[in-house]
């Protein structure tokens, strides 16, 4: 029913466009911009507002048909006109001052059933929301819209795609409250630093003295599993290695006990060979 009381709606402002911007015949003096560019606000302002009051509309019906436990189908049969809206860049103003996000928020909150909304509102709403740079702290307070892609970016239902660009979005709008640049040029990345000294690792210990001092505590270990599955994951790293830092100095001890084992190696074939020869 909403669907099409919008439809009749939009026929009608379609109509009154066409009538302002046709030039009429015999006419001496034309409408001033100014004038026309009011008009033209004024319808799109009244178009934004149907549009709000149509969606809405849509998501009560789909919330009691969820509750009657009855296809909701609302949202998805006014969703085409909703996308038409939503892209033209023109309606940004109107769709502001308007507060039109708030029907967005409505279709992306679950249903009483707990139901995420159908997965076509998910895969439209989110890359065209992504793509509107209006989009700042103020809208998101009076739309409400920013406690709602939160809950996409924790909720285990959601798509691997959906939860992507949830996350995006977070990080988008909490830049200006954290007051974080965009640009990649003023990141800052944290380092780890690479000290002679770590936990685990003594300063001058040798190659031979590591592998017992592992051997070691290996014995004392519980291995409740003797083969572990092997799974591919993706580590997610926040800090990035510093490179070069202190790894000539730290390599140093076991540099010293790779050469005296060579020298020992050779030793023993110059003693067999003398050996041989006496023989």
């Amino acid at each position: 029913m909403c669907v099409r009381v919008y439809a009749a709606a939009k026929m009608r402002v379609d109509m009154q466009f066409e009538a302002i911007l046709k030039p009429k015949k015999g006419s001496r003096q034309k409408r001033k911009r100014k004038d026309d560019d009011d008009v033209l606000d004024r319808y799109a302002d009244e178009e934004v507002s149907r549009l709000r009051e149509a969606m809405l509309a849509a998501a009560a019906d789909d919330e009691q048909a969820n509750k009657e436990k009855l296809p909701a189908t609302s949202k998805l049969r006014l969703l085409p006109q909703v996308m038409e809206v939503l892209r033209k860049t023109s309606l940004v103003q109107s769709i502001i001052d308007n507060n039109l996000l708030q029907g967005v928020t409505k279709w992306l909150e679950p249903l009483p059933d707990k139901s995420l909304p159908a997965l076509d509102i998910q895969k439209e709403f989110f890359p065209i929301l992504k793509k509107m740079e209006f989009i700042d702290t103020n809208v998101l307070k009076e739309s409400r819209l920013g406690r709602v892609i939160l809950f996409y970016t924790k909720c285990k239902r959601v798509t691997p795609d959906v939860q992507r660009a949830a996350n995006d979005l977070v990080s988008i709008w909490s830049r200006p409250i954290i007051k974080r640049s965009a640009s990649y040029r003023d990141r800052v990345i944290p380092t780890a630093q690479l000290e002679a000294e770590g936990p685990g690792v003594r300063s001058g210990e040798r190659l031979n003295a590591i592998l017992a001092r592992a051997r070691e505590s290996d014995k004392n270990r519980v291995r409740k599993n003797a083969v572990a599955i092997p799974q591919s994951q993706l580590g997610s790293y926040t800090v990035a290695p510093r490179s070069n830092a202190g790894l000539s100095r730290s390599n140093v001890p076991v540099d010293v006990d790779i050469q005296r084992r060579k020298q020992n190696a050779e030793r023993l074939k110059s003693l067999t060979r003398k050996m041989t020869a006496k023989i």
